[in-house]
């Protein structure tokens, strides 16, 4: 996560008030909570509401900001119960992850080799989005957003076992898919093993 000591931000914040520090922060994180609070409700417009709710909350209790002990659980979890918030408000139930996805790129790869890349990554992307919907955020969490699964764990408010349970549902799912792709999993396995 760059080279930030997000502590040092953190206590310049809350000691001085310090905006800049806090754009470093609301800047270092944006995106990542943006990704976070669409896959729960659906609307980017809502979404960024979510998002700078969060981020205004936080300036406001800016002085309790130095007491925070992990700021990417902090502000997931924030974004997260304001995004359920939201959809428990206006009765929705549903969590869609559509910007879930690999891309699977290798610079000298030849045409062919992109083509088998690109087949691939659609039965993956395929497979992601056949995930339970649980599954499917704690894969995103963990894989796109290169979360530790302690850290799911404590946002999503399950068990670090469960993080695991969900992992493995997810990489079998994938692996599944790949093997029963028509013809393509013996011409990956094969370019792999050739090499």
């Amino acid at each position: 996560m760059l080279n930030i000591d997000l502590k040092e931000l953190l206590e310049k914040i809350a000691r001085d008030s310090d905006l800049v520090a806090f754009q470093k922060i609301y800047f270092l994180y944006y995106e990542r909570l943006l990704k976070l609070a669409c896959s729960f409700v659906k609307l980017t417009e809502v979404a960024e509401e979510i998002v700078d709710d969060v981020f205004v909350k936080a300036w406001a209790n800016r002085a309790k900001l130095s007491e925070v002990n992990n700021l990417t659980v902090y502000l997931y979890v924030a974004v997260k119960n304001q995004s359920l918030n939201y959809n428990q408000a206006n009765r929705i139930v549903y969590v869609d992850i559509e910007s879930v996805g690999f891309e699977l790129k290798d610079i000298n790869a030849s045409v062919e080799d992109v083509l088998i890349t690109a087949e691939l990554a659609k039965v993956i992307n395929e497979a992601i989005q056949r995930l339970p919907e649980q599954c499917k955020l704690v894969f995103k969490l963990v894989k796109e957003d290169h979360l530790k699964y302690r850290n799911v764990a404590e946002i999503l408010n399950i068990s670090s076992k469960t993080v695991e349970y969900h992992m493995g549902n997810a990489l079998k799912a994938i692996a599944a898919a790949i093997s029963t792709s028509p013809g393509h999993h013996k011409k990956v396995f094969k370019k792999a093993s050739a090499n």
